[in-house]
């Protein structure tokens, strides 16, 4: 495995943190950026917003800030946090993820030679530990090492990984082959524990995609080359399952990319991998409990709430295997 480590961080500083003596207990609607990592309660379970995403400013005081994010009210610390001017911001349009960083292209890293493959690209200090987050990192053990075995390229390249997208090409040539809108998407740090710390991003587009999925994101390195492709329907239509049918689903992340886990005990988590050629596919649901009474009783029934579709080259699985290993390492 060959790693292109950079030495410069791309796209990755946090801007400093710091917090005002005083606010006003309302301002004018604008936005703030997050300066550090935030885990905040979503209708189905709890997801963490990563530093650099953008949020629309409701109101705020002393203490906290009040935004809007998947068409939800959250209370952010006013120390994560920084203000931007809505001067020059757009408005909210619904309820989707909204644009968290300045759309930036990072610098391509050059080639030792002309020809040669391209290398994943990763800011130093990529596996070091992290705090927290053993759950994820035991999760995409249980459901990546049992496909990651033999030998294979440790490279990788041009590993095709959906509809004609291949493992470390360019974002934008991705994005070309699969038909999205070209319109300077932002990234968004990964803030995923088990994947590689402070070097990944995602870039959400909406539509329609392999029949069902509202979402999908391209999973892009430093120099934005694509490691991984998810797919998500946000918003299953009908699909049901009885208490019995889900009584072994003890798993707790439903979405590995946006950081989406389980947070109650009417919600389910299905899990399941399989090795695609040179490809792993994790497909996750999460179901919410809906209790009714037939007669005496009262029966229940879990109705699908979100299904993603997580796509990792082989390549890509090994190195995430290797931080979880280190990031659950009690040394």
């Amino acid at each position: 495995m060959v790693i292109c480590v950079g030495r410069n961080p791309i796209a990755a500083a946090l801007p400093p943190t710091h917090a005002p003596n005083s606010l006003p207990s309302a301002v004018t609607p604008g936005f703030v950026v997050l300066t550090q990592p935030v885990k905040v309660k979503i209708a189905y379970g709890e997801t963490v917003l990563p530093a650099g995403m953008k949020l629309p400013v409701v109101s705020s005081d002393a203490t906290s800030v009040r935004v809007k994010y998947m068409g939800e009210f959250q209370t952010i610390p006013i120390g994560r946090a920084r203000f931007e001017g809505s001067a020059v911001d757009p408005p909210d349009t619904g309820p989707s993820e909204t644009a968290p960083i300045a759309p930036t292209k990072p610098a391509a890293l050059p080639s030792a030679t002309p020809g040669t493959q391209p290398q994943l690209s990763l800011q130093p200090g990529y596996d070091s530990r992290m705090q927290g987050g053993d759950i994820s990192m035991r999760e995409l053990q249980s459901l990546l090492s049992p496909h990651c075995g033999g030998a294979g390229d440790p490279n990788g390249a041009g590993t095709k990984i959906f509809n004609g997208a291949t493992y470390l090409m360019d974002a934008e040539k991705a994005a070309t082959i699969l038909g999205l809108p070209h319109s300077a998407p932002s990234r968004v740090p990964v803030a995923t524990p088990g994947f590689p710390k402070n070097s990944l991003y995602y870039i959400g587009y909406d539509g329609a995609f392999d029949g069902h999925f509202n979402r999908l994101y391209l999973v892009t390195d430093t120099a934005n080359k694509v490691v991984a492709i998810q797919l998500v329907d946000e918003h299953p239509k009908g699909r049901w399952k009885s208490a019995a049918a889900l009584a072994a689903a003890t798993w707790t992340t439903y979405n590995f990319i946006n950081v989406r886990m389980r947070a109650s005990d009417t919600a389910r988590v299905q899990a399941v991998s399989k090795r695609q050629g040179n490809v792993i596919l994790i497909d996750t649901q999460v179901y919410q409990r809906v209790r009714s009474r037939v007669g005496p009783k009262n029966v229940d029934r879990y109705e699908e709430q979100e299904n993603a579709k997580l796509f990792i080259p082989i390549p890509f699985a090994r190195i995430i295997l290797h931080c979880a290993q280190i990031g659950l390492s009690k040394s």
